[in-house]
């Protein structure tokens, strides 16, 4: 039972190591949060206002 700890330990390490694969978020809820608006900056494009 000893090694039990230090694998695990081990274990996180390596998976901390790995980069997070990116969350997908949905337009509707970038749009709420304002992100869409940040994204449309970043890419150079004015955003539309439909509405």
């Amino acid at each position: 039972m000893a090694n039990r700890a230090i694998w695990s330990m081990k274990k996180r390490h390596e998976w901390l190591a790995t980069p997070l694969k990116a969350k997908r978020i949905k337009r509707a809820v970038r749009v709420r949060c304002g992100l869409q608006d940040a994204i449309d900056r970043r890419a150079g494009t004015t955003p539309t206002t439909e509405g």
